[in-house]
């Protein structure tokens, strides 16, 4: 495996834990990471790459140990675009690309090309002399993937790649990711479930600081066969009352009558047929079940 986690666990004090007891095992492709805002998610990453200290448990990245005697060569191994990436805003492209080698020690004389092949990568190479305050929110994105790919490292870590961005840049940075992942690990993280549903193979459910699931995308949908219903009401306060008892996903007014997706676990319910989850459903339904 190139990362595997064993019982890992983040305490920030008494009363906060980040991360409880996290075990993962991520191999080449994209390894989805899902979880809403405050799950956990940042933490983890912020661990693999050697920026935080965990409070117990173990991090095994490319069959070394992260601890402080490989932290170095771990980080040349990794390249990372955190949630929050930002620069210079009279800098060009390039120069930001030319900076972030003078930080990495890369030679002179390999500079260019390297530049070169990572912007051409992101598909900037014809905005390299853009300031980086003339650029869209998408094409900002896609300079921190050009600085975390620029040394072709075997593990890529991106925290929140398509936030803020438009579908059109959304779609290009998954195009990107997949393409990279073809003979790299990339972690991915996000709480837009399409973004895992078209790029990943396997993911990892994080709530709480708490891991709810990890494995294939068909087996996170296949838990949540049997367990979601559509049900059809005649009126509003019929549906209003069965909202009281059961956790709707979502609803629609379908000419007389109102239609819901629900968590229907046991009881038998005349007004409900078996629905077919998607991604997103099967999501929302083992964060239910943990409440």
């Amino acid at each position: 495996m190139v990362i595997q986690t064993l019982e890992l666990t983040k305490k920030y004090n008494r009363k906060v834990t980040a991360l409880n007891h996290v075990s993962l095992s991520i191999d080449t492709g994209v390894f989805g990471l899902l979880g809403k805002n405050g799950s956990g998610k940042t933490t983890l990453m912020r661990i693999l790459t050697t920026l935080l200290t965990p409070t117990d448990g173990k991090v095994s990245i490319l069959g070394m140990d992260a601890v402080k005697a490989n932290q170095e060569e771990i980080k040349r191994n990794i390249g990372y675009l955190p949630q929050e990436f930002g620069f210079y805003k009279d800098f060009t492209v390039y120069e930001i690309m030319q900076y972030m080698c003078f930080l990495r020690g890369t030679e002179k004389a390999m500079q260019k090309a390297l530049i070169h092949d990572a912007l051409e990568q992101v598909n900037l190479l014809d905005h390299s002399k853009k300031k980086y305050k003339q650029l869209s929110g998408g094409m900002k994105r896609r300079v921190g993937l050009a600085q975390a790919i620029m040394h072709s490292p075997p593990i890529l870590i991106v925290d929140e790649p398509t936030a803020g961005v438009d579908p059109e840049e959304r779609i290009n940075i998954r195009k990107l990711l997949s393409t990279y992942a073809e003979n790299h690990a990339v972690l991915f993280s996000t709480h837009i479930v399409e973004d895992i549903e078209y790029t990943c193979n396997k993911l990892a459910v994080l709530d709480g600081g708490n891991l709810l699931f990890t494995g294939a995308l068909d087996e996170l949908l296949h838990l949540a066969d049997g367990k979601i219903y559509e049900c059809a009401f005649d009126s509003l306060a019929e549906f209003q009352e069965f909202e009281q008892k059961y956790k709707v996903i979502s609803f629609k007014r379908d000419g007389s009558k109102t239609k819901a997706i629900a968590i229907v676990e046991s009881a038998k319910l005349t007004n409900a047929t078996p629905y077919r989850p998607s991604l997103e459903e099967a999501y929302v339904y083992i964060t239910t079940r943990r409440e």
